[in-house]
Order: C-alpha cells, then structure tokens, then sequence
C-alpha cells in the first residue's frame, strides 16, 4: 500500500498544472477577501474609492504575488531585483486596473454603494486573476531558454 504522502507527491508529479490551479485559487482567493475587506473598511469609513482601492491592494497583491511565488510555483530563489519588479508591475497593474474598474462603474451607476464597489472590484479580481495566472505561470516563472517545461501536462 502506498502512503498519502507518497501518493500526494505523484499526483503533484503527474498533474503539475491542475495543482498550481488549485493552489492559485487558494492564494487568490484569500488575496481578494483580504483586499475587499480592507476596502469595503476604508469605504464606510469614509475614505475615497481610489485611494481605499490602493490602499486595500498594495498590500494584499505584494503579499498574494510572493505566496504564488513561492507556494504555487515553487520560485523561492527568484533573484532579489527581478522579484520587486515583478511585485511592483503586479500592484501597478491591479491599481491601474481597478481604479478603472472603479471610475467606469461610477459612469455606469449614480453613486455607487461601498458593497457595490466591493462586489465589481471582486468580480473585476477574478477576471484579472485568470489573467495574471497565465501570465506567472508562462511568462515570470516560466521554463528558462533551452530548458524542458516542467509544467507541461503533455511531457
């Protein structure tokens, strides 16, 4: 009979794309909670919806970045340099991204509630999480020139 941890490792082994999934949603879900809360705080706290946004997201993206990076695609050894370039690209893009989100519902909708703000920004996450998913995995942890695709599901 084969242990759990043994049978855990080969499944990991042979499925190596459907456990980074499951671990990304685990940290991306996590990420959005933590930063909706923190916004929808700001919010009826009387803070502005941009600058609640921000501040909810810098430090749940820098955070949620550095638990993919290391939990979900195992990079524990990025290069210091090239690890805060990817954080702050991150945070850049999510501030950019959903401070849009934020003022487009603003046009779409007269006065927007803090919970309607909360629920787009959510919604906005999950489409933008898909997004980012595919980029980490492919692009900032992806294989490096030469060397097989470990992530592969085909090899």
């Amino acid at each position: 009979m084969v242990s759990p941890l043994v049978a855990a490792a080969r499944f990991r082994l042979r499925h190596p794309l459907f456990v980074q999934v499951v671990r990304y949603v685990m940290v991306g879900g996590l990420g959005t909670a933590v930063s909706a809360a923190a916004f929808l705080s700001l919010r009826t706290a009387g803070v502005e919806a941009v600058p609640a946004n921000i501040v909810a997201l810098l430090v749940s993206t820098a955070v949620s970045t550095e638990a993919n990076r290391r939990f979900t695609f195992g990079a524990s050894g990025a290069h210091r340099w090239r690890s805060r370039v990817q954080v702050g690209g991150t945070v850049l893009f999510y501030a950019f991204y959903s401070s849009a989100v934020l003022l487009l519902l603003g046009l779409v909708v007269d006065a927007p509630t803090p919970l309607e703000q909360t629920a787009v920004l959510v919604a906005a996450s999950v489409l933008g999480g898909a997004a980012r998913f595919l980029v980490m995995r492919y692009w900032v942890f992806g294989p490096e020139p030469g060397k097989v695709d470990t992530w592969d599901e085909r090899a």
